[in-house]
């Protein structure tokens, strides 16, 4: 809630994993150049919706990224361009200043251009002017099938937050730990 974000009610009675590896995470997080069909499918594998994932991807509208999850869309973009014609110019512009081709890769930038500490509807604003950072942001206004969603939402600042406690909620019930699959740490950064 510091970021502005929605309160709601955290399910509790989750038991902690017995496990914790990089490795147990592949291929199960959406990845910043997921088309919308990649996207759809990795979030119903879960038994979320195209509008839940849409509302868990404005979670973007806080944070950062390193350079090198976005510059293909920078640099080299395709044999006709550098820069992805679905990107903002001025923008991707502002980007290549920041993320030159051989940056440090500790370079991070914010997410979100304009509100970049505030958890609000300006990623859906920013998605209509070209200025999703991931292509798979930049996808869900390009794509007439999740286009009205990001329309609605850059409009209706309440319907977005409604949105995304029924789908943050929701996220929370995937893969819960029950019986000997789990228990409760009594330290979190360690297992019992």
């Amino acid at each position: 809630m510091q970021a502005g974000g929605p309160p709601y009610e955290v399910e509790l009675g989750r038991l902690d994993g017995l496990s914790s590896t990089a490795g147990s995470v592949d291929g199960k997080l959406p990845q910043p150049f997921f088309n919308l069909n990649q996207l759809n499918s990795l979030f119903a594998a879960n038994g979320l919706t195209q509008k839940n994932m849409i509302a868990l991807s404005a979670a973007h509208t806080v944070g950062f990224s390193h350079c090198s999850k976005f510059a293909n869309r920078i640099h080299n973009f395709s044999r006709e361009t550098a820069v992805d014609p679905a990107l903002n110019q001025g923008y991707a512009a502002q980007l290549r200043g920041m993320c030159p081709k051989n940056v440090d890769t500790r370079i991070a930038i914010d997410m979100d251009p304009k509100t970049p500490r505030k958890f609000d509807n300006v990623y859906f604003q920013n998605l209509k002017k070209g200025k999703g950072l991931f292509s798979s942001d930049q996808v869900l206004f390009h794509d007439p099938r999740s286009k009205p969603t990001v329309n609605n939402w850059a409009n209706d600042s309440h319907a977005f937050k409604r949105a995304f406690i029924a789908a943050i909620t929701k996220l929370g019930r995937v893969g819960v730990k029950t019986g000997k699959n789990g228990n409760i740490r009594r330290n979190c950064a360690a297992f019992n």
